[in-house]
């Protein structure tokens, strides 16, 4: 059997230089991955290496919100994430939507047109195209760290406390720990959790969502430019359309939400739809929303399956533990799919980073998972609640529009107000007691 190495070409050799202690080996170079490599690439002591499935580092999808948290974190992790997500952060167009994260509005019945509510944060929405964002993460990621076709099939832990990974092209490798950011397909889960747990797979969310990209100039005609250029939520009975600027304001991303599929009988999570269907499913709507389903009359149109996990017992055992889609994967509705990776990130390349004896590798882990586990796992069951909010189906509320609104007024606010700060002076107080 092959086996893959890990060059240790970038470890420094200055007289200050400290030698390598320990190897990290990250599976999956989605965001969330590509994050924790940047933040471990701080640490001359740490020889880390990303293994992506891919032939290259690639993102399916379109458009990704980042709110205030998910920002606070990119900048503490480093001034290569950071700069990535200032070069391609596109804000709402207009000054008067600067501090809103996105604006709710009525799409049907008597009260069509009308503002619900806005949901504000300082600096209101950024979004990036999927991507372009991680075209710039990969670029700071040295060529000798990445390795390409490395699917992961099976996990095997050593006596020695090493770890080998067996790819589906034949090859291993091995390291002291292994972070598994596999996404939401994720060999490190299984791992973990084993097949039997029935957290071990995602789940159908009960909504599927039709996507697009449309360019602005196009949306501008058909919406206006103040709907079109800014961030909106349109509302209505067992719906709901999102809609944001990403690229500098070139394009318009579109993301039209069915919350009325009891279920999803294919075994893919992505198939292709017609337009037909699509407009069949916004009958009776008003103006906006009949504009925004006929910019999606567009080739390819696909449609898909909105899944999240489970809460799982535990995001690690031993030298291994997982994060992001691996860990806790979410719908969209809060947009805080990528930033809780990025947050698991940023405590993960903390705790990692103070760490010189790989026999401590597992009380780092205990550390993430204690401090991570319940807010991540909150933020999936509140993004389900979101999504019955914006079609008004949560129990209790409905399509009452002043329910909507206060439950829309302060429901993010402990996401977005987490200090990041201490959320890892946490996990490293937590570990430092472990010692």
């Amino acid at each position: 059997m092959a086996t893959t190495t890990a060059s240790n070409t970038n470890a420094p050799t200055t007289e200050f230089s400290k030698p390598i202690a320990f190897r990290v080996a990250i599976v999956g170079g989605g965001i969330g991955g590509l994050a924790l490599a940047l933040g471990l690439l701080k640490y001359d002591h740490i020889d880390v290496q990303v293994y992506e499935a891919a032939h290259t580092f690639g993102e399916i999808g379109a458009g990704v919100a980042f709110g205030v948290n998910t920002q606070r974190a990119l900048k503490l992790i480093g001034p290569h994430a950071w700069d990535a997500f200032e070069k391609h952060a596109t804000p709402n167009g207009w000054e008067s939507h600067a501090d809103v994260f996105a604006e709710h509005i009525v799409g049907k019945g008597e009260h069509e047109d009308e503002v619900i509510g806005s949901q504000k944060t300082p600096g209101g929405m950024k979004s990036v195209h999927r991507a372009h964002f991680l075209e710039e993460l990969v670029k700071a990621v040295p060529a000798d760290r990445a390795h390409f076709n490395k699917r992961l099939q099976s996990i095997e832990t050593e006596e020695s406390s090493k770890v080998v990974l067996h790819f589906k092209d034949g090859t291993t490798a091995s390291a002291d720990a292994v972070v598994g950011a596999d996404g939401i397909h994720s060999a490190t889960r299984e791992f973990l959790l084993g097949e039997r747990d029935m957290s071990v797979q995602s789940v159908f969310a009960g909504s599927v969502a039709y996507r697009g990209l449309v360019p602005m100039n196009k949306a501008v005609k058909k919406l206006g430019a103040e709907y079109a250029e800014n961030s909106m939520f349109l509302c209505g009975p067992g719906k709901a359309i999102i809609s944001y600027p990403i690229d500098h304001g070139k394009v318009l991303n579109i993301a039209v939400m069915d919350f009325e599929r009891p279920a999803w009988e294919n075994e893919k999570w992505i198939m292709p739809a017609t337009y037909d269907e699509l407009d069949r499913l916004f009958t009776g709507w008003g103006k906006k929303a009949r504009g925004l389903i006929e910019l999606l009359d567009i080739p390819d149109l696909k449609v898909w399956a909105m899944r999240d996990d489970l809460p799982a017992p535990t995001y690690t055992i031993g030298n291994v533990a997982m994060m992001g889609d691996a860990a806790h994967a979410t719908t969209p509705y809060q947009g805080q799919g990528a930033g809780q990776a990025i947050e698991d990130a940023l405590v993960l390349e903390t705790l990692l980073g103070r760490l010189h004896n790989p026999k401590y590798i597992p009380n780092a882990f205990v550390s993430y998972d204690q401090v991570r586990r319940a807010r991540s796992q909150r933020v999936v069951k509140t993004s389900r609640e979101a999504g019955r909010l914006l079609a008004m189906m949560e129990e209790g509320v409905g399509s009452d529009l002043e329910k909507i609104r206060e439950r829309l007024e302060t429901r993010m606010h402990w996401i977005w107000n987490r200090d990041m700060e201490k959320q890892n002076g946490e996990a490293i107080a937590i570990f430092e007691e472990s010692l």
